[in-house]
């Protein structure tokens, strides 16, 4: 088959579009307050992007560059809205590496990302989903159906944007489960970020530990008594009737249901096939093998080049004799 010529480099096509998306969200969302990055294609295992500060150093002068990293083996079996939230998520991360006073350790997303990214049109969700935890090790993102990223990006694909290349061997994705809301949930007391009490948590633990704390940790010691009912007595009438012993029910404050997700359509493959594009199954793990012993049929697992003998198994001894692979290679 005779390979089709290009004008440009692949290497100029792919890497201009990018470049071209992150000028565009950083005058869109950020302000233009980022600085330029390095922007990198890497085919990470189960990551669809991440961000590394400060990762490239310049020869001839001093400065640093940041990285953003996303991997193309995604391209072709996610919208390009979807595979561009990914590129503005690790915006987010260098937006608050930049100028945060508290940035949290790597891959862990604490609540200070989680708004700055929700206040973008990206929702934090560590399923992906509605509903799911905001905070946390490798949290993820879903569009905001009529967020600000929902609308930049909008302006950007109205302006004839496109990837143009597309791996073409893609991770086979199934159709993924249908977006829901998330349901109501009745917040817990938590305790002002300033807070002396929080003073050196470690981020994991902000947002578990804030949801158990009492709401007067925060001051040297809590009312007890009548002055702990006088503290109420300016609250919801309903509130101080239930601490007065009265029998009223206090209705349960609501947290409010996650943001819409934006739901775009499954690729179709037959479309992808024209393109000669051939999503592949995940391949099986080959580091371990089976073995299995021809005199008492005990099994092992080793890798494949191991060479395992058998003695027997409890009381069941025999003259130790050489273990065979799954498929009684006799090697």
């Amino acid at each position: 088959m005779t390979e089709p010529t290009h004008a440009l480099s692949p290497t100029s096509e792919i890497y201009a579009e990018l470049e071209r998306a992150y000028q565009h969200f950083n005058q869109t969302l950020f302000d233009d307050r980022l600085p330029n990055c390095v922007i990198t294609l890497q085919r990470t295992h189960d990551t669809q992007g991440f961000f590394s500060p400060a990762q490239y150093a310049h020869r001839k002068q001093a400065g640093i560059a940041h990285e953003i990293t996303l991997n193309p083996s995604y391209f072709a079996v996610r919208s390009i809205p979807e595979t561009l939230s990914v590129l503005v998520r690790e915006m987010v991360s260098l937006d608050q590496h930049l100028n945060s006073q508290k940035p949290p350790r790597r891959r862990y997303r604490n609540k200070e990302w989680a708004d700055m990214a929700e206040a973008i049109g990206l929702m934090p969700s560590d399923t992906g989903l509605p509903g799911g935890k905001r905070t946390g090790d490798g949290v993820l993102t879903y569009i905001i159906d009529g967020g600000r990223f929902d609308l930049a990006c909008a302006e950007l694909l109205d302006d004839d944007f496109v990837l143009t290349w597309l791996d073409r061997y893609p991770p086979f994705t199934p159709p993924a489960p249908a977006p829901v809301s998330a349901p109501n949930e009745i917040p817990t007391a938590s305790v002002p970020s300033d807070s002396a009490a929080l003073v050196g948590m470690d981020d994991s633990l902000e947002d578990s530990e804030n949801e158990s704390l009492s709401p007067f940790l925060a001051s040297d010691a809590a009312p007890a008594g009548e002055d702990a009912i006088g503290l109420l007595a300016g609250a919801d009438s309903e509130l101080t009737d239930a601490v007065t012993g009265d029998d009223a029910a206090v209705p349960a404050p609501k947290k409010p249901p996650a943001p819409p997700m934006k739901v775009f359509d499954a690729p179709v493959m037959d479309n992808l096939a024209e393109l000669g594009i051939e999503p592949k199954e995940k391949a099986k793990n080959l580091s371990k093998t089976k073995f299995t012993c021809p005199d008492c049929s005990a099994n092992a697992w080793g890798r494949p080049s191991l060479k395992l003998l058998c003695g027997g198994v409890g009381d069941n001894e025999h003259a130790p004799v050489r273990m065979l692979q799954a498929n009684n290679d006799q090697g």
